[in-house]
């Protein structure tokens, strides 16, 4: 008896263990920010560099502003380089299967395998490309009837509802998505007074013009373009979980999501 109830006991705990790890793993998915830093700086063209990191930069993504290349890291360690001690690894294999005797029955098997595998994805590429062309084709056929059918879905007092609020979740969704801190210096000018002063207008349409910290600096009478700074923020999973709820709860929403995948 007493040996069935140790055993009990230790799956129990096992299981409170097992169950612990899937919540926290769950949490951090849902509430541990995505955070991201991108850097912009004077150059013909601008240079653009990034930063994405998640859980204390456990997993990173970056790009130097004077570099090219994107970085992968996992745990402090870069992706490509053990992607590449991996290939290393498996072609000295190779080289050591070839140069110890032939091939045996399995491997020449395996050949016939890779070899058929290799005309099956030619086929298959064939197809896509005879697809493409099918749905470029399809594309020209576009027609002024479709077109009126979309005003016609957009102007349907049917769909008004479900319309509205998918306006106000994109604008909801931009709002969230707007950077925590701007800073930075934007000089520009297209030589024309007027062309100038209308972009300046356009820009001052929007609040991100008026953030602490960022300059804009118009040049009526010079062509040019200047920029250097820097755009920092973070952006929670659980957002979009919830976005996905609303949108999947809410009748009309789902009503106009059906009638567009429908005339598609």
């Amino acid at each position: 008896m007493a040996i069935i109830l140790a055993i009990l006991k230790f799956l129990g705990i096992l299981l409170l263990v097992v169950l612990s790890l899937v919540l926290f793993v769950s949490a951090s998915l849902l509430f541990v920010p995505v955070r991201y830093v991108v850097e912009f700086r004077e150059g013909k063209p601008v240079r653009l560099g990034f930063r994405v990191s998640w859980f204390l930069r456990a997993i990173q993504i970056r790009k130097s502003v004077s570099a090219d290349k994107v970085y992968v890291h996992l745990f402090g360690m870069d992706v490509q380089s053990l992607k590449k001690l991996f290939q290393r690894e498996k072609k000295q294999k190779k080289e050591h299967k070839e140069r110890h005797g032939s091939k045996s029955r399995v491997e020449l098997v395996n050949d016939l395998n890779n070899e058929a595998k290799k005309q099956e994805k030619s086929y298959r590429k064939e197809q896509k490309g005879y697809k493409a062309k099918t749905s470029k084709r399809n594309k020209k056929s576009f027609s002024f009837n479709k077109i009126s059918s979309i005003i016609t879905f957009i102007r349907s007092y049917e769909h008004r509802s479900g319309l509205n609020k998918i306006k106000k979740e994109f604008i909801a969704l931009f709002r969230y998505l707007m950077p925590d801190k701007i800073h930075g210096r934007i000089s520009f000018g297209t030589g024309d007074p007027c062309t100038t002063g209308w972009i300046l207008g356009a820009v001052s349409m929007f609040r991100v013009a008026y953030t602490d910290g960022l300059t804009i600096l118009p040049h009526f009478e010079e062509k040019i373009f200047v920029a250097e700074g820097y755009v920092k923020g973070k952006v929670h999973p659980v957002y979009f979980l919830r976005l996905f709820m609303r949108g999947y709860m809410d009748d009309d929403i789902k009503r106009c999501i059906r009638h567009v995948l429908k005339m598609i």
